[in-house]
């Protein structure tokens, strides 16, 4: 019996099945939103801001041709709930948004404190929004007002603070998932970048990244870390790649610079007879110094410890110093350390379970730091003494 003319029917079926997408949306339908922004303004509404790429005028300057246009566009929406306001949004777009390329997305102080947890509600339901992608607290302004800001590396300034906080050593595309965790986990509190807008070199204003923004269980915005103090923060996390200090080296007249870019962490948990909780941080890593406002040269190995040294125990204690304004300003577990007692004591944890935001304020916090300086430039003395007055 011959099967090959049924054979090539079933084939043709398929084809005609499988052949073309039904509900497709052609690329010269949609608009791409590289960077959005959420604000809570003063009469309690919402404004959602986003920026899209303008596909005309990508291969031109950031400030465009002879018509003065950009490489992208803002567009915004205001209502009562951030549904809503994007909602207004799209009523000014003659495109269906993609978000797909997303990579930044701003939050507005005042929102910020006022707290994020109905917001993320609605981004969290939105299979649009990317799982990776980095959230950002605006300090001491709008999300509108960080879109805004033009950069000139970049044609489209969205892309700007994610390679900022590339460049300065953190882990980009994962704030957004890191916070979703740490909201959901026991005991921990979220986090989130941070920047700010300043005054570059001319008057035009730029975007710099400040720090860590510190929330607490309610989703509210509570305070603020430094960028150095967000960087020690990093290190106890394993989420940073490079560092670099300044600190001063005791009876050697001044200070040497220092770049760190190994790094290593361990938490160790501990609890007393009393159910006192403790923990112990080790902090390691290895790089050179760069920079030599002493008078010591570090061709001799005595002199390299003592500097070495130095930018230990201080380093030990900026780190202590940051852990302890945690712990009595904003009271909130930022560092992983419920997890820490989690897994090294399940038991003691069962029996602290519920009561850590009590407890973690009063945790006895140990830290020490072990740098190991290998190199130290092409020069050994500081260039800028005279001999007589190097050691």
């Amino acid at each position: 019996m011959n099967r090959r003319p049924a054979a090539v029917v079933a084939w043709l079926l398929c084809i005609a099945l499988t052949a073309g997408c039904w509900d497709r949306t052609e690329i010269s339908d949609r608009v791409f939103d590289l960077a959005a922004s959420a604000d809570l303004k003063e009469n309690g509404t919402y404004m959602i801001a986003g920026q899209f790429i303008n596909p005309s005028r990508m291969e031109e300057s950031p400030k465009g041709g002879s018509g003065g246009s950009k490489s992208y566009f803002i567009e915004t929406g205001t209502g009562q709930s951030a549904l809503e306001s994007i909602q207004k949004m799209r009523q000014k777009l003659s495109r269906v948004i993609t978000r797909g390329h997303r990579r930044n997305y701003y939050i507005g102080e005042s929102l910020a404190k006022n707290g994020i947890k109905d917001m993320l509600d609605a981004f969290s339901r939105d299979p649009g929004n990317r799982i990776r992608l980095d959230m950002w607290v605006v300090k001491g302004g709008t999300g509108l007002q960080a879109l805004e800001v033009p950069y000139p590396l970049e044609k489209i300034p969205a892309v700007a603070p994610f390679k900022i906080h590339k460049a300065v050593g953190g882990t980009t595309g994962t704030t957004y998932l890191d916070y979703l965790m740490a909201s959901s986990a026991e005991g921990e509190s979220p986090t989130l970048p941070v920047v700010d807008i300043v005054k570059g070199s001319s008057p035009q204003k730029t975007i710099r990244f400040y720090g860590r923004a510190i929330f607490n269980r309610d989703y509210r915005l509570v305070g603020y870390l430094n960028f150095v103090e967000g960087a020690y923060r990093q290190w106890i996390l394993h989420k940073i790649s490079y560092l670099d200090l300044v600190e001063e080296v005791p009876g050697a007249g001044g200070s040497v610079g220092v770049v760190i870019s190994r790094f290593g962490s361990k938490v160790k948990s501990s609890v007393t007879p009393d159910h006192k909780v403790k923990m112990r941080i080790e902090l390691s890593g290895a790089g050179q110094i760069v920079e030599n406002h002493t008078n010591l040269d570090f061709r001799e190995l005595k002199n390299l410890t003592l500097a070495q040294n130095a930018v230990n125990r201080q380093t030990s204690e900026h780190v202590s110093a940051m852990i302890g304004k945690v712990q009595k300003q904003y009271g909130t577990d930022v560092f992983g350390f419920v997890q820490t007692l989690n897994r090294q004591h399940p038991s003691e944890w069962k029996r602290l379970k519920g009561q850590w935001e009590h407890i973690f304020p009063g945790i006895e916090v140990t830290v020490n730091v072990n740098v190991n300086l290998k190199y130290f430039g092409l020069v050994g003395p500081p260039l800028q003494f005279r001999e007589s007055e190097i050691k």
